[in-house]
C-alpha cells in the first residue's frame, strides 16, 4: 500500500490499535483505490456452482489424513498424547501434549470441545455436507448491502473477530451466527487477559459481548504466539468458573492453519499471512458443498465510486501483514471458476 500523508488518531480501545485516517488521509485512501478498481476484473455473470472444481479445491488446500474428514480442529484424535503441537508459522514447539499439560488443559477446558472432545465437531459434516456456508467479512462494502436475508438463508454462517451485530446492522448483514472468530490480542486488549484485578467485569462484558453470536462456535486460533496460548486457556478458564456453556470454544490445528497458509502462498499470496477469512474459505471447504462470501472487497471505493470504509462498523487502513488486494484477486478467480461464489453488490 502506498504511504498515505495526513495525520492519523488513534481510535481508543480499538481492539488492534489500528490507526484511523483522518479527513485528508481516507479522501486520499479513496481517490486511490477508485483507480485501482478500475484495474480489478469484474465477476463473471451468472455465477454457476462447479462441483469437479470445487472438489479439487478441497483436496489442495488441506494435506494429511489426520486434518481429512472435518478433523481442521484440534482434537485428541489429531493431538494424542505424546503429540507435539508446533506454532502455526514455524515447526517450533508450542506445546507438548504431555499428561502434565492435559491435565491442565482439562483442569481449566472442561466445556471446550478442542482437547476435551475425541473427534471433530464437523466429522460428520465432511461427508455429509451443509448444502450453503456464508462467510461474512466485514469490509465496507456491505454498508446498505441488503444482504442479510441472504446471509440468513445460509444453514451456517461463519463471521470473523467479534464483529458488531444489532439491529442498526442486521439488514446488512443478518443475524445468524454458527461460528466466530476471535483474535487472541482482542483478548488482552478489550478484556485486559481477564486479570484477576478486574476479571469479574471484564468476564461479564466478555459474555455480554459472546452472546450477540448465540450458540456458536468460539474459533480462537491460539498457536501462533505463547501468550495466545495462555490468553485462549485464560478464556476457558473464565467461561468454565461461571459455567458458560452456551459457546463451544475450538481451536485450529496448527497442521490445518499450515496447509491452507501453504496453498494460498503457492496461489499469489507469497511471503504474507493469510487473513482469517482465507482460513474460514479453507475450513468451510470441507464441510459445505457451496461457499458464499459477503464483505470481501479490500478497497474504499466500489465499482459505482461510491466512497466505502473500510469495516462496515468503522474505518481504518489495512494492517500490513496482509496482502488483501491479492487474497481478493485469488477468491475472484475462485468464483469466475464455480468454486465459491463472491458478492461484492448490492444483494437483490
Amino acid at each position: 500500500m502506498q504511504s498515505l500523508k495526513g495525520t492519523y488518531v488513534t481510535k481508543k480501545k480499538h481492539p488492534y490499535y489500528k490507526w484511523v485516517p483522518d479527513e485528508s488521509a481516507a479522501e486520499e485512501k479513496f481517490l486511490s483505490d477508485q483507480k485501482a478498481v478500475q484495474s480489478v476484473p469484474t465477476e463473471a455473470p451468472g455465477w454457476v456452482y462447479n462441483k469437479t472444481a470445487a472438489d479439487l479445491f478441497r483436496k489442495q488446500v488441506i494435506h494429511g489424513d489426520h486434518l481429512q474428514n472435518g478433523s481442521f480442529v484440534t482434537t485428541q484424535e489429531n493431538a494424542p498424547l505424546n503429540f507435539v503441537i508446533t506454532r502455526y508459522e514455524h515447526n517450533t514447539t508450542i506445546l507438548n501434549v504431555s499428561k502434565e499439560a492435559l491435565h491442565r488443559i482439562y483442569q481449566i477446558s472442561s466445556y471446550c470441545i478442542s482437547f476435551s472432545a475425541q473427534k471433530s465437531p464437523f466429522k460428520a459434516r465432511a461427508a455429509d455436507h451443509y448444502q450453503t456456508c456464508s462467510i461474512v467479512g466485514n469490509g465496507g462494502i456491505l454498508k446498505r448491502s441488503g444482504c442479510g436475508k441472504e446471509i440468513d438463508a445460509s444453514e451456517f454462517v461463519f463471521r470473523c473477530n467479534f464483529a458488531p451485530m444489532g439491529d442498526e446492522y442486521v439488514r446488512d448483514i443478518g443475524n445468524k451466527t454458527s461460528l466466530i472468530t476471535l483474535n487472541p490480542g482482542m483478548i488482552e486488549y478489550q478484556y485486559n487477559s481477564f486479570n484477576n484485578e478486574t476479571k469479574p467485569e471484564n468476564v461479564a462484558v466478555f459474555v455480554r459481548d459472546l452472546s450477540k453470536y448465540g450458540d456458536s462456535y468460539l474459533w480462537i486460533p491460539a498457536f501462533f504466539r505463547q501468550d495466545y496460548v495462555d490468553l485462549t486457556f485464560a478464556t476457558h478458564q473464565a467461561l468454565r468458573e461461571i459455567s458458560h456453556k452456551r459457546n463451544q470454544l475450538i481451536i485450529p490445528h496448527p497442521d490445518f492453519i499450515k496447509s491452507a497458509q501453504a496453498y494460498w502462498s503457492r496461489n499469489g499470496l507469497g511471503d504474507h499471512r493469510a487473513t482469517t477469512g482465507l482460513y474460514l474459505i479453507s475450513a468451510a471447504s470441507q464441510i459445505c458443498e457451496e461457499v458464499h462470501l459477503y464483505g470481501f472487497w479490500p478497497f474504499h471505493a466500489d465499482r459505482s465510486n461510491r466512497r466505502l470504509t473500510e469495516h462496515y462498523f468503522d474505518n481504518s487502513l489495512p494492517t500490513r501483514a496482509h496482502n488483501v488486494p491479492d487474497e481478493f484477486r485469488q477468491l475472484l478467480r475462485l468464483h469466475n471458476s464455480g468454486v465459491l461464489r463472491l458478492t461484492t453488490r448490492a444483494c437483490q
